[in-house]
């Protein structure tokens, strides 16, 4: 993730957008974190990539982004 992070940050993109199933951050609710473990692998690989991203980019909410353009 952080490689596409990357690549965007060199194109004209102006965005990034990030989507995940709620179920997907509890063990079991998908097939690649099954384990309390997995999970808590899984947010601090997260943790790490919005603080990567942090740096060249700000959340904001998709209206106020569409207000920009």
């Amino acid at each position: 993730m952080i490689c596409v992070v990357e690549h965007y940050e060199k194109s004209d993109c102006d965005y990034l957008e990030f989507m995940i199933h709620s179920s997907e951050l509890m063990p079991g609710g998908s097939p690649t974190f099954t384990t309390k473990g997995s999970i808590e692998k899984m947010y601090a690989h997260l943790k790490e990539l919005f603080e990567r991203i942090g740096r060249s980019y700000k959340g904001i909410a998709l209206k106020d982004y569409a207000r920009r353009k």
